[in-house]
């Protein structure tokens, strides 16, 4: 019996390699633990049938929440990338990029953000600066000219 669930696994998994779902990679990671406890158990259809119920539940919820992770970050990464261009206020000294406390703070939309000078230049707090462009969590700035808001 441990043979057939190995066999399904290996399949939903083949399956999930040309579109991935969640649906397909729970199914395939239930199936291929199920026949690790069919090899061990090959008489006791009782903890097959337990195993790929619990299996099946528990990898469906550790599936969804990693794709619910993942979603939640690309939205948060792309709402980054909607205010670069934008106008900010420095709310701590901006140092020279090169310097140990090079990095200062930033407030766009009510929110602060780290940030750091492009061209090498310090800014004081109270300067509005334009968003350049972003490392990580770090928002790169430059003294705002004629910065869209």
């Amino acid at each position: 019996m441990y043979i057939f669930w190995a066999i399904l696994g290996i399949v939903f998994l083949c399956l999930d390699f040309l579109k991935t779902s969640i649906l397909k990679l729970t199914l395939a990671s239930t199936f291929l633990f199920c026949s690790i406890i069919a090899y061990k158990f090959p008489e006791n259809n009782i903890y097959q049938f337990y195993s790929l119920l619990s299996f099946g539940m528990l990898f469906y919820t550790l599936i969804k929440m990693t794709y619910k992770k993942e979603k939640q970050d690309k939205i948060k990464e792309k709402k980054m990338d909607d205010f670069i261009g934008k106008t900010a206020t420095v709310k701590k000294d901006i140092g020279k990029t090169l310097s140990i406390d090079g990095l200062g703070f930033v407030e766009y939309n009510n929110s602060l953000w780290s940030a750091k000078s492009v061209d090498d230049k310090e800014i004081k707090a109270g300067t509005c600066v334009q968003i350049v462009s972003k490392e990580n969590k770090i928002l790169n700035v430059k003294v705002a000219s004629n910065a869209k808001k």
